[in-house]
Parts: C-alpha cells; sequence; structure tokens
C-alpha cells in the first residue's frame, strides 16, 4: 500500500486552483483538438512551472500561461509521439525561451521521466524533478473530477443518447478504480486522497493494438487506425457465437453476436485468399474489439475482487473514440450485469502530466464554481462524438440553494426539447430574433464604445451564433441535453465572446430612470388603496409589469411616471387550472394575519416589471414586518436587472420613499447576487452570499419566465413559495396547461 507522503521541496510558488476551468486554445479555432486547456482564473503569481508525463508512446506536456490582461491564467497542453521525443524537448525548450523566468523547474513523470533524464536536462538546462507515475494520475483524475464540471461521462451506444454526464458529488469520489491505459495497462485502487494501491495490469493495452494495426494495415498513426475502424465489420474477421451454433445460445445467455473467438475466421481461411479476403477496416474494429473486451474483462473483475463500484477509465487509447469506450462500457456493463457503469474522462490521457504540474499544490482542494462555455466548441480527438467548450469560472463559489426540498431530484429545466418539432421551433425562433438583437447591440453599443468595432464585432457574434444553431439542427445534443435554457445560455455566451457584455445597458438604465420619477405617484395611489383591494392591484402589477419586459414601446409612458397596466391586465388572462392560479390562496394566508418573517424574491427584468411591479409588492411585505432579501443576476443578461444596478435602485428610492429608508439602514432590505448571468436561474448553482442570505426566508418568491416557468416550473421548497409569471411563449405555455398571457400565480404552503 502507497502513501503519497509529503516530500521536501525547494520554495515553490503555489498554484491557486480555485475556480479551474477548461478553455479553448484559440490558436486552433474551431478545428478539432484533442483536448482543452484549463482556466485559472484567480491564479496571480507566475508559476515557473512545466510538466511533462512521458509514456511508451506518448508524451504529454503541460504548462502554465498567464493571461496578460487579467488575473489569473491557464493550464495549456500538447502531445507529441515518444519516438519523436526530440520534437517534444524542442517544443519545451521553445516555451523557456519564450518565456525567460530564474527557477525554472519541469515536474517529470512516467517511464520517460528517467529514460530521458540526462537528455532533457541536457539540452534544456534547467531542473529536472522526477514525480511518481502513480502518484501523479491520482493527484491529476482528482483535481479533474472535484474542480471542472461535466469531466465525467459514460458512454452506451444501446441508449438513445449515448453520452450522459455523471451527476454524482464529488463527495462520493472514493473508492474508485482507475484503469490506465496508455502502452500497458495498470489498475489502481485508490481509496482516499492519501491512499492507493497498484492492484493488477496488463500488456495487453495501447502499444498492442497500435503495433499489431502497424503491422496488418497501411495506417501510419493512431488516429488514422481509429478512422480505419469505423468502417470496419469486425463479422468478417471475428468467430461468432452464431457462427458456431447458428444463432443465440440463450442456456447461458450469450447472443449469437457475442464474439467467440477474435480473429477465428482467419484461421480457417485458406493462407493464399487471407491478404485479400479481409479489409484493413474489419482488421482494425475486431483488433480494437479484443483490446477493448479484454480490458474491460479484467478492470469488472478487479472491482469484484475488491468491492468497487466505480471504474475511471483514462489514457490516450480512449481518445473519446465511441467504438472504444462503448466496448469498454458494455464489456463492464456485461460482467457486472448491469450494476458498474465504465466512466470516462475529458482530459483522460493527461492526468499524469496534471498531476505532476500539481504535486507543489495543496493534495485537498475545494470544488470550484464554473460553467460550461460553448460559444467556441471543439472535438476531444477528429473521431469523438459530442462537442466541448470551455469550462470558466462563472462565478466562483457557487452552491446549491438551501431551501430547495429535494435537492437529488432537483432539475432546473422544466423540459428537454427532445421532440424534433420542439427543437426546430425553438431553434428557428431565436434564430429569426437574432437581427433584432443585432440591432440593438449596434444601437447601444455603437453609443458607448463608438470606435471599437462594433460592427464587425456584431457580424462575428450573428455568424457564430448561426453556426451554432445549424449544427444543432443536425446534433441538437453535441453539447449536451438541448433545453431552452441551453439556447439562452449559448446565446449569451456568444454575445460576451464577441464583446457585447450588457448590449441592453442604455435601455435599462432609459426604462429604469424614467420609471423612477413615477414611483412616487404610484406608491401614493397604492397606499390609498383598501387591504384586500391593495395587495390585488399588487400581483396585477407583478404580471402587468412583467408582461413588458423587453420593450422599448413604453419609454414615453415610463417617463409620464405611469404604465398603462389597464391595457396589461386586459392582456393577462387567468390559466383555467386552478393549479397555476391560486393567488386567491395567498391571499387568504395574508389577509389572514399571517406575517412571513423574511422573504426572497428572486428578480427578473429592468424598467416596468421591477420598478412598478416587484418593487412595490417588497415594499408591502416590509410595511407588514417581513425582511426582504432581493436576489438579482451577477451580471447581465438580455434587459435582465443586476444586483449592482438593484442596488442602486434602492439606494435612490430611499432618498424618496421612508420605508425603503427604513428598511436600508435596519438591514431588514438587502439585494445579493444569485450568482447567475443568464436568463434562466440554476438553483443548484447559486451564490454563497444568496445561501446565506436566506437560511432563514420562509417565503421564496421566484419571478419572471425564465426563472418560474422555463426554469424551476418543478422546483419544490421547505418553505412556502410563490412561482408569479406571464406565459408568452405558446409552447411552454400549451405544455403546462395555459393559454399565451396567461398570468401565473403558483402558491405552495407546506404548513
Amino acid at each position: 500500500m502507497f502513501k503519497p507522503g509529503s516530500r521536501q521541496q525547494q520554495q515553490q510558488q503555489q498554484l491557486n486552483t480555485k475556480g479551474a476551468a477548461i478553455s479553448l486554445d484559440e490558436e486552433n479555432g474551431s478545428q478539432p483538438k484533442e483536448t482543452s486547456d484549463i482556466l485559472l482564473p484567480n491564479q496571480e503569481d507566475n508559476i515557473a512551472h512545466i510538466a511533462v508525463d512521458i509514456g511508451g508512446s506518448l508524451a504529454k506536456v503541460v504548462w502554465f500561461s498567464k493571461s496578460p490582461e487579467t488575473v489569473g491564467g491557464r493550464l495549456n497542453f500538447v502531445k507529441f509521439e515518444t519516438q519523436h521525443i526530440d520534437r517534444c524537448i524542442d517544443f519545451i525548450g521553445t516555451l523557456l525561451e519564450e518565456n525567460p523566468q530564474a527557477g525554472r523547474v519541469i515536474e517529470a513523470t512516467g517511464g520517460g521521466a528517467h529514460k530521458y533524464y540526462d537528455l532533457i536536462s541536457t539540452r534544456l538546462g534547467v531542473q529536472i524533478q522526477k514525480e511518481d507515475e502513480m502518484e501523479c494520475l491520482i493527484t491529476g483524475l482528482n483535481f479533474l473530477v472535484r474542480q471542472i464540471a461535466y469531466e465525467v461521462f459514460t458512454y452506451d451506444e444501446r441508449r438513445p443518447e449515448p453520452m450522459q454526464f455523471d451527476n454524482s458529488s464529488p463527495g462520493e469520489l472514493f473508492p474508485y478504480l482507475l484503469v490506465n491505459i496508455g502502452s500497458g495497462v495498470s489498475i489502481i485502487k485508490v481509496t482516499s486522497d492519501e491512499t492507493y494501491e497498484r492492484i493488477s495490469g496488463t500488456s495487453l493495452g495501447g502499444g498492442t493494438l497500435w503495433g499489431l494495426l502497424s503491422l496488418l494495415t497501411d495506417a501510419k498513426d493512431y488516429d488514422e487506425m481509429l478512422d480505419i475502424s469505423k468502417t470496419g465489420d469486425n463479422k468478417n474477421v471475428d468467430m461468432l457465437v452464431g457462427d458456431i451454433y447458428g444463432g443465440d445460445y440463450p442456456k447461458i445467455g450469450l447472443k449469437g453476436t457475442t464474439i467467440a473467438s477474435s480473429f477465428g475466421k482467419v484461421f480457417k481461411t485458406p493462407a493464399e485468399e487471407r491478404k485479400s479476403k479481409f479489409k484493413q477496416a474489419d482488421i482494425a474494429v475486431s483488433l480494437l474489439y479484443l483490446v477493448s473486451n479484454n480490458i474491460g474483462q479484467i478492470a469488472y473483475l478487479n472491482a469484484q475482487a475488491h468491492g468497487i463500484q466505480r471504474i475511471y477509465f483514462s489514457g490516450f487509447f480512449i481518445r473519446g473514440h465511441p467504438i472504444t469506450m462503448n466496448t469498454l462500457s458494455y464489456a463492464i456493463s456485461f460482467w457486472s450485469k448491469g450494476k458498474i457503469k465504465a466512466l470516462f474522462l475529458r482530459h483522460e490521457g493527461y492526468l499524469g502530466a496534471v498531476g505532476a504540474f500539481l504535486r507543489h499544490t495543496p493534495a485537498k482542494t475545494r470544488l470550484a464554481s464554473f460553467m460550461e462555455n460553448f460559444s467556441h466548441t471543439q472535438k476531444i480527438s477528429g473521431s469523438s462524438v459530442g462537442a466541448v467548450g470551455s469550462l470558466e469560472e462563472y462565478p466562483a463559489d457557487l452552491c446549491p440553494f438551501p431551501l430547495i426540498r429535494e435537492p437529488a431530484v432537483y432539475v432546473p429545466d422544466t423540459s428537454d426539447l427532445r421532440d424534433p418539432e420542439l427543437q426546430r421551433y425553438w431553434i428557428d425562433l431565436l434564430d429569426v430574433n437574432l437581427e433584432h438583437l443585432v440591432s440593438i447591440a449596434l444601437k447601444w453599443e455603437g453609443q458607448t464604445n463608438p470606435g471599437v468595432n462594433v460592427k464587425d464585432r456584431a457580424a462575428t457574434f450573428e455568424k457564430m451564433y448561426r453556426e451554432h444553431l445549424k449544427l444543432l439542427r443536425k446534433e441538437p445534443n453535441a453539447y449536451g441535453v438541448l433545453t431552452v435554457r441551453s439556447l439562452l445560455n449559448l446565446r449569451e455566451q456568444c454575445l460576451r465572446e464577441m464583446g457585447f457584455t450588457d448590449i441592453f445597458h442604455g435601455i435599462k438604465q432609459d426604462e429604469n430612470r424614467a420609471a423612477l420619477q413615477g414611483l412616487g405617484l404610484l406608491v401614493s395611489k397604492l397606499d390609498s388603496l383598501d387591504e384586500p383591494e391593495r395587495l390585488d392591484v399588487l400581483v396585477e402589477h407583478i404580471l402587468a409589469g412583467n408582461m413588458y419586459d423587453c420593450s422599448t414601446v413604453i419609454q414615453e409612458m415610463l417617463k409620464r411616471g405611469e404604465l398603462d397596466f389597464s391595457k396589461a391586465k386586459q392582456s393577462v388572462g387567468k390559466p383555467s387550472d386552478s393549479k397555476l392560479y391560486n393567488y386567491p390562496d395567498f391571499k387568504a394566508k395574508i389577509l389572514g394575519g399571517h406575517v412571513y418573517r423574511k422573504a426572497v424574491i428572486l428578480v427578473d427584468n429592468s424598467g416596468a416589471d421591477i420598478m412598478f411591479g416587484i418593487i412595490p409588492f417588497a415594499r408591502y411585505l416590509l410595511s407588514k414586518g417581513t425582511a426582504v432579501v432581493l436576489g438579482a443576476n451577477s451580471h447581465p443578461a438580455v434587459n435582465d436587472i443586476t444586483a449592482d444596478e438593484l442596488k442602486e435602485i434602492a439606494r435612490q428610492i430611499a432618498t424618496q420613499d421612508a420605508v425603503f429608508r427604513t428598511a436600508l439602514a435596519d438591514g431588514t432590505l438587502a439585494v445579493v447576487e444569485t450568482g447567475s448571468g443568464s436568463p434562466c436561474l440554476d438553483l443548484m448553482r447559486v451564490s454563497q452570499q444568496l445561501a446565506s442570505a436566506v437560511s432563514d426566508v420562509d417565503l421564496v418568491v421566484l419571478e419572471g419566465m425564465g426563472r418560474a416557468i422555463h426554469t424551476n416550473f418543478h422546483a419544490k421548497f421547505l418553505v412556502d413559495s410563490v412561482k408569479v409569471a406571464v406565459f408568452k411563449n405558446p409552447h411552454i405555455a400549451a405544455e403546462l396547461g395555459a393559454a399565451m398571457y396567461d398570468g401565473m400565480f403558483v402558491f405552495e404552503s407546506v404548513v
């Protein structure tokens, strides 16, 4: 049993892994790349280290580069065939020349760290620190699984969606088996951050496949070998159960398609016919099955012997290749009778190199928070399934909303877009709306930053997003499960990528400024109403304000200090299903004398929505003795109000209104960031600030279509909750039993 102990180190700088995220290699653009780089957004010190993992077949390099414009940096990745080790050394030499620093140390692991130690030291003239290979593999895997969201996935072509991400909590990491498939195979049992043991292995690995295919095919490299295997049919080479029994062998549970003997048909073919009869593609796929099936069986037998349920496969043998992953998955599922799944990692080939790089960093790191950014996408390899984007901190320290009743079953999205017709509808809708969005970007960004290539950036954004929509028409699950939220988030990501961080900024300012001028008059009118009518009008105003979530047509009405709520109220209908509108239950509880201790209102839009809908409602609760937390986006998204904007509005209102002034002064009113930069809201990823602020809340209010309809419609809470919004899309309205422009008020009481 081995335990990674603390070694005597020279004074080395610490790598800040908080907020680690996968990033795109800009130089390659949209070209397929075998792995993504990792952003370290909180890194401030220049790390003077480069790490290399030299295996029998491949040498993998990881190095740190610091962004010249922002705090943080990036872990970069590149590979070389070990037979061309000189190219690898030359590459590292170039890095050293371009980034001269005193005290450079190269962390080296793998067998080549010993074999090529003298060569690297002599050629580069820097210190080489050899690291234990197993320790590096484990350190790398633990880092990636804990720090990189959606790093782990399963693959099974028997499912409608073969590639599915593993959502297990990092707290469930141990124990696990790490099956590292390089030239050979090592099987490592890991029971904690500090404890591991190599329990098995086999010489039948990647090197076996590459060597035999080099002899039997014309393929020049592994990528070409994998490409050849795509068109192959192993039935032409392998002897199947059906070839022996004429069909299935049900008594012992063998299907006729099960391989009875790899390459079994070759032996029975006359020698003079073998070269002409067997195609290279068939040979390639047969060998791939042979190696993968055997590795899968050996891995399962070890897991069974040690009582382990989680098996991670890593190494450049996999490369995201569907046949390889599917074969390993089938083998694990077959032998475990479906109880265990094969787990794969996005950076499967770089565990050792990442681990070596992190050896000067504390082994235990806290899970940071980041989102996957698909504005630029790439593939793990040319033959891999699906596409990956960058994973960026957005922002750090996100956590689950503490009032969710059942976090384990919570899903933010009300529905996914599995129906092809629904996919086309939403993609077409967003495609059509692009022109309007671009016009807003040109108008408002042109006014604030007229000389910063606005037209070119807007055109690039439009092209970028349309290319994504084009791909999603063909491959709806290319970026994971397709939802309204994912499509809207993708649009925001593309806008930000082209420098449009807040295209509605000007519109929001104008609407908020005009609404603020008329708020006093509106509040006076509301205060003059009797209690029952006052609450009715407040709710009507929330729905009326939500109708005008993105309209510039109401500017003049706002400037006059009024909004045509009567027209809005006429437009807002009431669903026939009482489950979508049970406001009378909420009204009865309030008018019955119940006073909530503290309410959190997760707000939506700027302008009429926040000023004439939510602010008066929050003020009403405050006047009743209820403390109020207003949760708003941390970052801009369409015309949604941000926390910074709302804080300024609250301060301005406080100069005019005694209720707000007192509440801000005594802390019964607070504005906090939700941690989101999306038109929707995932309650499993909210800011620590919000989570802390709602610890004593007994009323949750979700407002707006993005937060209460597209997401969180099915969310259940530990306390009373209200979901209030207007249906402004016919498809989602019909799905939930409403009509277009119906106003939803769903009150759920836990008592």
